[in-house]
């Protein structure tokens, strides 16, 4: 083939391991079915002393969101803030506040307790058993259960914490850019094609 045109034959090598990478990608769109078991409780409220931590860990603190690392001190850069949050949250990560009346204080005493004293032997609060009250108070409370995030990472679709399965929230923060990116990308044109529908409609 004395005419080949290399240009194009690497161009076309090219294009195809660009489309072996692609066809590696796959979405698994399922629907996840879920029943939320949670005991009587008052209506939720910001305590005083949920605030004060609250506080504590996004602005004097300015803890980043575990996933996106975005801050609340840089929430107004649009270069780091590549999702849009628009605040900072606290998430009750090991124990959800909603969930607080339903824990055993046996089985947290053996189970979590233990890892606490652990991971903070310099705590009072971790050298004595915990009872109810103290259970509810660090449930609410405590930094030791209570994960900063930002609003898209714990409440928004297909990214929120409270939205999708641990499996496919949990490694958001270790995923390669280009994959990122491409999430990102494939969940704008979910949600446009939903804005176009309602328009249409």
């Amino acid at each position: 083939m004395k005419n080949e045109d290399k240009g194009m034959v690497n161009r076309l090598k090219d294009q195809l391991r660009i489309q072996k990478q692609v066809n590696r990608i796959h979405e698994n769109p399922r629907l996840l079915k879920e029943i939320a078991f949670y005991p009587e409780h008052d209506k939720r409220r910001e305590t005083n002393e949920y605030k004060a931590v609250h506080k504590k860990l996004t602005q004097e603190l300015d803890l980043p969101c575990l996933i996106c690392g975005i801050t609340n001190s840089t929430l107004k850069d649009k270069q780091k803030n590549l999702y849009g949050a628009k605040q900072m949250e606290t998430h009750h990560h090991i124990i959800e506040w909603a969930l607080a009346n339903a824990v055993s204080v046996e089985k947290f005493n053996a189970s979590i307790l233990p890892h606490l004293r652990q991971r903070h032997p310099d705590k009072s609060e971790y050298k004595q058993e915990f009872t109810d009250e103290d259970i509810r108070n660090w449930v609410d409370h405590s930094e030791d259960n209570l994960w900063v995030l930002c609003d898209v990472h714990h409440r928004a679709k297909y990214l929120g914490i409270h939205e999708i399965t641990d499996p496919i929230w949990g490694p958001q923060d270790l995923l390669r850019d280009d994959f990122e990116e491409y999430a990102r990308k494939e969940i704008a044109k979910v949600e446009s094609k939903k804005v176009s529908k309602k328009k249409k409609g």
